[in-house]
């Protein structure tokens, strides 16, 4: 028997499928084969009882669409239908304050009807704002209270400032720290910002004991529901991926398989080639912690099969907004800005910074017709955007000042003057944090998570002054012209 091309196959693959998602979605409709554990979906999405159509309906293999009249129908054997968020409508909110855009499918019944009944957006949507929150990581009922006390409050006072009725959160994972009876304070703290929030699955959300890796989600999908989907706002397309693959006796890797990569690529075909995409994540894509860190593994601290990725991305601008390391870090690639996002819990509550001396906090984003953001540490103002030692702090530096500058990308600028005039910029190395130093170096095994150390990284500058006897301030300029000062002396 000749062997098929592996190029070719896939290209016919791809054309029958792309032919058949260009028909109705009634059209998609199948009989389910002899001893094939299939149920049949019939539904509908209105609103103010007017079918709405050509809404993305998926069960996270195949992506329909409602016809003229909102209906939608097909047979699947996935466990939720789920939709896409048109843009022009409130999101509704299920009782935990997530997201309700998904129904559990129940087996018992040969035919699951689904109703989504949907409320327009009184608010324009043309500017809104989102906040990432990454790695709630609570391990106790003290942390979670911590979490809703303290970090949860920061963001209700975040949210009030931003006077924007289309504020919407995103948990980047990592919610809880494998003790699932935590959900319930977590979702106490979330609802207590007043917004509602769409929630990615981490690797301590998933049940480390289980035998596969669809089996290992239940914890988090019985709260939230699938673990990918997409959702519109404001004209703009969002989608949340599940990039932690779960392979038995605890481990796990960084990876997207094939029946997810495919939805995707279903997911972005009405999506406008050359828009701004924004895609959330829980392990980034690509990490320099493992670069830059001996110990790390980089199966677990990147996507493995990244490249694949990236080009089902190739034709958009894509924002891609992940947690997972527990440091803050920006990459750009050709089309894609990384934003790799600081712990809310810093160090794993042990301290109010990471181990790479990023504040504990979380990214605030809006959306215009491009996006912009800021990092917002916990407790402090949004002009604080560096952290200033004086010399002497960092052991392997200690003649100069050093600036650590958690939210720094290439397009960011750092000077420092003497007596208001410039001098030249600050210069970039990669290395530790003095806070991170003397608090993670080397600590007692009594500690609370002994093994949490120091982490270098590529956000850290260094300046001498001329003289001592001169006012001395740093300036630094982030990618927006947006300037943050501190004089010395």
């Amino acid at each position: 028997m000749k062997p098929i091309n592996r190029r070719q196959f896939l290209q016919n693959s791809s054309l029958i499928a792309g032919s058949l998602f260009a028909l109705p979605a009634t059209s998609l409709a199948f009989e389910p084969q002899k001893n094939f554990n299939s149920i049949q979906v019939k539904g509908k999405l209105s609103a103010q009882g007017k079918g709405i159509s050509n809404v993305a309906v998926s069960d996270g293999k195949y992506i329909y669409y409602t016809d003229s009249s909102g209906n939608f129908e097909f047979y699947t054997d996935r466990s939720f239908v789920f939709f896409s968020y048109p843009s022009g409508y409130r999101f509704n909110i299920l009782e935990n304050g997530s997201v309700d855009f998904f129904r559990k499918l129940d087996f018992g019944k040969a035919i699951n009807e689904v109703h989504f009944e949907l409320t327009p957006n009184p608010n324009s949507e043309k500017s809104h704002h989102f906040i990432t929150i990454a790695d709630p990581q609570v391990q106790s009922a003290g942390e979670a209270d911590q979490f809703i006390k303290e970090s949860c409050s920061d963001l209700r006072k975040t949210v009030e400032r931003l006077q924007d009725p289309n504020t919407f959160g995103i948990g980047l994972g990592d919610l809880v720290f494998d003790e699932f009876e935590l959900f319930e304070k977590y979702n106490q703290g979330i609802k207590s910002t007043g917004i509602p929030f769409f929630q990615v699955l981490g690797n301590h959300d998933i049940d480390l004991q289980a035998r596969s890796n669809e089996a290992s989600q239940y914890p988090f999908s019985d709260q939230y529901g699938p673990a990918y989907y997409s959702f519109n706002r404001g004209g703009k397309h969002y989608v949340v991926l599940s990039d932690v693959f779960f392979l038995g006796n605890k481990q796990y890797y960084g990876y997207l398989d094939e029946t997810q990569l495919s939805w995707l690529e279903q997911d972005l075909k009405n999506v406008e080639k050359g828009s701004e995409l924004v895609v959330f994540l829980h392990i980034p894509t690509y990490s320099n912690v493992v670069n830059f860190n001996s110990g790390r593994d980089i199966n677990k601290e990147s996507v493995i099969n990244r490249e694949v990725l990236y080009s089902i991305l190739k034709d958009y601008q894509v924002h891609l907004i992940s947690g997972h390391v527990h440091w803050n870090e920006n990459n750009v690639n050709t089309n894609i800005f990384e934003h790799n996002t600081a712990a809310i819990s810093g160090a794993w509550w042990t301290a109010d910074f990471c181990y790479d001396g990023s504040p504990k906090g979380y990214g605030v984003y809006q959306m215009k017709e491009n996006l912009s953001w800021h990092y917002q540490a916990i407790g402090e103002e949004s002009s604080h955007q560096f952290r200033l030692y004086n010399p002497g702090a960092h052991p392997d530096f200690p003649e100069e000042y050093c600036v650590n500058i958690w939210n720094w990308d290439p397009e960011w600028k750092v000077y420092w003057k003497e007596n208001g005039v410039r001098m030249g910029e600050a210069r970039q190395e990669v290395t530790y944090d003095p806070k991170a130093i003397q608090l993670f170096t080397n600590r007692p095994a009594d500690a609370k998570h002994p093994w949490i150390s120091p982490q270098r990284n590529a956000h850290m500058f260094f300046f001498h002054p001329n003289s001592t006897q001169k006012t001395v301030e740093i300036e630094v300029i982030d990618r927006f012209g947006q300037i943050y000062r501190e004089k010395i002396h």
